[in-house]
């Protein structure tokens, strides 16, 4: 089981703009690096044996049950996936587990024989790298510039676990800051709390 400490905060579609001509250098910024730039379409379907968000706290079900199909440009690719998800301070602390998926359908068929149902689907377009501050360079995030069901975005992760937590928290605010990002305005919903909402 990985440990993934993540960030995620709205923006304006200025900002948005600003942080897509950064991120593909377009405009030149001194104080990020980034590589591995690819844009990524995912699809997330969430599986649940319950109808509210209420049910499923009251019934201790694992707060994520997801079926991910993904294309990065290179093909499709599926992973089923749990997580167990806290948040601390504003911040999402998560627990999870997932696999590769040969056939999402025998999963989606297994979901109803078994009396689960799809709950909610969000579908992220995002441009995806990994960042680090320039003085900082030993701290490296993953960084996702995004719309969320037409909803712009930023998401930072870490996902090692060889740094104390707020380490980590400093370290991906750090790099929200450097990109003109207030950290204080982070949105610890859930996506499903969010585009609900």
């Amino acid at each position: 089981m990985s440990r993934e400490i993540e960030l995620k905060v709205p923006l304006t579609l200025e900002q948005f703009e600003r942080i897509q001509k950064i991120l593909t250098q377009k405009e030149q910024f001194s104080s990020i690096n980034i590589r591995g730039l690819s844009h990524i379409l995912k699809s997330d379907e969430y599986f649940s044996r319950y109808h509210t968000h209420e049910e499923r706290i009251k019934n201790k079900e694992l707060r994520v049950i997801r079926l991910r199909t993904e294309n990065d440009g290179k093909g499709e690719k599926s992973f089923f996936c749990i997580k167990r998800k806290t948040i601390e301070n504003g911040v999402e602390f998560n627990s999870e587990k997932e696999t590769f998926v040969e056939d999402a359908d025998v999963l989606r068929d297994f979901f109803e024989a078994s009396g689960f149902i799809k709950w909610f689907e969000k579908k992220k377009d995002a441009l995806s790298v990994y960042a680090t501050v320039s003085e900082n360079s030993d701290f490296e995030a993953h960084l996702e510039l995004e719309k969320v069901n037409s909803l712009p975005y930023i998401e930072i992760e870490y996902t090692k676990e060889d740094l104390p937590a707020d380490q980590v928290r400093a370290g991906l605010e750090k790099i929200l800051l450097a990109l003109g990002v207030d950290p204080k305005k982070r949105d610890s919903r859930s996506w499903a709390e969010i585009l609900e909402s």
